[in-house]
């Protein structure tokens, strides 16, 4: 387990979108535009964090950017049929109703290859809770157990063993073309589904 502190976790401003948009693109296969990430700093139910390595402050070395979703679809289904029908994770032995509760969707997350293996990930993600927690109007909907999920690439094999030990699980057969703006063709990708545990 690696100590928290040795990372400055910050809220995207204006002024770190260019740093953070050239760390994206470095990092992952889509290029998204300067409107994201605008969104990202403007919008109440989005968010996107920065970590920085605290001796070079002003150089991003992991992003996460987030959403809550009130209303929770996935792929246009309700949240509570694809963690209940799902093939390979069963969620529906949880006492929390998943029919209504919020639940965070990650858009983005990346760490710089230097600073992978050194929990940077993992704390972006509690902290993202963490962020919509403080900032919901009911904080009790987002305790403990909150459903979250993603979508990641299915040749990202880093990606897919990360959030399998977060708890998340491919609850989605292949989705065809789901990355389409890829500078090298589409990409297809799985929908992971879990919950933010202690």
């Amino acid at each position: 387990m690696h100590d928290s502190s040795e990372f400055l976790i910050k809220q995207l401003t204006s002024a770190d979108i260019a740093n953070v948009r050239a760390l994206h693109g470095s990092l992952l296969p889509i290029k998204y535009p300067t409107s994201f990430f605008l969104q990202l700093t403007l919008l109440r139910e989005r968010v996107c964090l920065v970590a920085y390595h605290p001796e070079n402050p002003t150089n991003p070395i992991a992003f996460i950017s987030a959403a809550l979703q009130q209303n929770p679809r996935v792929h246009g289904l309700p949240t509570s049929h694809v963690l209940t029908n799902g093939e390979d994770g069963d969620f529906s032995d949880r006492k929390v109703s998943l029919k209504d509760a919020p639940h965070i969707e990650i858009l983005t997350l990346g760490v710089l290859p230097t600073f992978q293996q050194r929990g940077v990930a993992r704390l972006l993600v509690r902290r993202v809770h963490d962020y919509f927690s403080e900032q919901s109007n009911h904080p009790r909907d987002l305790r403990d157990g909150t459903v979250i999920h993603t979508n990641v690439a299915t040749s990202n094999a880093p990606a897919l063993s990360f959030y399998e030990r977060m708890g998340l699980k491919v609850a989605s057969g292949v989705i065809r073309n789901l990355y389409r703006a890829c500078p090298h063709g589409s990409k297809d990708g799985y929908l992971l589904v879990g919950r933010i545990t202690s």
